[in-house]
């Protein structure tokens, strides 16, 4: 970004000093010999040739900034899409569990094994939900 702004800024000053010089070449208000009118035309050549390369570095900038740029969201949008199935995937045992968890009859309120029942559907659902997300390619 630091060498865009300092390229904006020499694009700019090429520009100005460009029009200056061609306008000092058309009017002759320095009332130039022929000698420093060839100088003052090779000046000109040489500004021009120079506000080319700004502006050919100005937009190969661009363009490098634009690439890092698109590589910078689709790094995002994979971590964004890990994230959403992680979500997806603990989402369903954390429901299971708080549906047990009520203060309702359930069926499982006098079994000794409730918590293990529910925790072990908990975790097959997530590893069914997980395995399916595994060979869709998604996660």
């Amino acid at each position: 970004m630091k060498i865009q702004k300092s390229l904006v800024y020499l694009v700019t000053a090429l520009k100005s000093n460009e029009m200056l010089l061609m306008k000092l070449s058309r009017t002759n208000f320095l009332k130039l010999n022929e000698e420093e009118q060839e100088f003052l035309e090779d000046l000109i050549v040489d500004t021009s040739q120079g506000l080319e390369m700004a502006n050919i570095y100005t937009n190969i900038l661009s363009s490098t900034l634009d690439a890092f740029a698109s590589i910078i969201a689709n790094n995002q949008n994979q971590v964004l899409k890990r994230l959403a199935v992680i979500t997806i995937v603990l989402t369903f045992p954390v429901l299971i569990a708080s549906l047990f968890g009520m203060n309702v009859p359930s069926g499982f309120e006098h079994s000794p094994y409730a918590f293990y029942i529910v925790a072990f559907l908990s975790l097959g659902i997530a590893l069914i939900i997980g395995w399916y997300f595994f060979r869709k390619k998604i996660f």
